[in-house]
């Protein structure tokens, strides 16, 4: 099991978090956000140090998440989105990171069926540039975004067979944008993704809040067991997403640790 931890869900304190994850025995990363900003706009001292520990405890980074495309179609930062996005996989490339973590774009109120098109010219882009590098680019599924639906995902995909784009698959987010349990978005989904996101989340709209594992409204043991199954290579990451986070990203290492081991 390829299990890892997204850094600032231990703390934007970099180093803090390294040692925090390596103190667990956790040697897989993936980076979004340092004290310092999100990568891949970082200080150069944060990125020395992120080299040094990285060389000295043996930390793979997986992949990182640069925010390329959380935006609004119309919001004035759309038109820098790949611009950043080349400085992102510039910072993959310095760091043998072999993935990058993209959206799909944000819906707003004033949108059109029609800007679907917008917004898969522009991811298509951004996998084709990746996909030029040698790096996999995976389009998280994200509640508000243009992919947030089994269907929508599906569609994204279908339409852009041939870029490379892969998925992200959040099983939280997919709870979180329509209340569905993982089964419904992960079979008809699990041909795409390359890199999961673990954590739980439950009630809707208003009342909608992000949990450790076990006190949400997903069956993270099914889909550990699917996961496993049918990939047992494919990197899982912690995305805890509740507060205390380090507090409870161990909860939820406990966790994982109990719904994989064989009775």
């Amino acid at each position: 099991m390829n299990l890892g931890i997204v850094t600032d869900e231990l703390s934007f304190n970099l180093p803090f978090a390294l040692g925090a994850a390596a103190a667990k025995g956790i040697d897989r990363i993936e980076l979004r956000m340092t004290s310092s900003g999100r990568v891949p706009f970082i200080t150069d001292e944060e990125k020395e140090m992120l080299e040094d520990i990285r060389d000295d405890y043996g930390f793979k980074i997986t992949a990182i998440s640069p925010g390329t495309f959380k935006c609004k179609l119309r919001s004035p930062s759309f038109g820098e989105q790949l611009k950043n996005f080349e400085k992102a996989l510039d910072f993959a490339e310095e760091f043998d990171v072999p993935k990058v973590i993209i959206f799909a774009v944000e819906r707003s109120d004033d949108d059109t069926e029609s800007d679907y098109e917008a917004v898969a010219d522009a991811v298509g882009r951004a996998a084709l540039l990746a996909k030029k590098r040698g790096i996999i680019i995976a389009a998280e599924n994200e509640s508000g975004c243009w992919n947030d639906t089994p269907e929508s995902i599906a569609r994204l995909h279908r339409d852009l067979a041939g870029t490379g784009l892969t998925l992200n698959w959040d099983p939280g987010n997919l709870h979180a944008a329509c209340g569905l349990d993982y089964k419904a978005g992960y079979e008809p989904l699990k041909k795409y993704i390359t890199n999961v996101h673990i954590k739980d989340s439950k009630g809707q709209g208003k009342a909608h809040r992000w949990v450790v594992l076990g006190d949400g409204e997903i069956d993270w043991k099914g889909q550990l067991a699917d996961l496993m199954r049918d990939m047992p290579t494919v990197d899982m990451t912690v995305e805890t997403h509740c507060y205390p986070l380090l507090e409870n990203t161990l909860k939820n290492l406990k966790m994982i640790k109990e719904y994989t081991r064989c009775d």
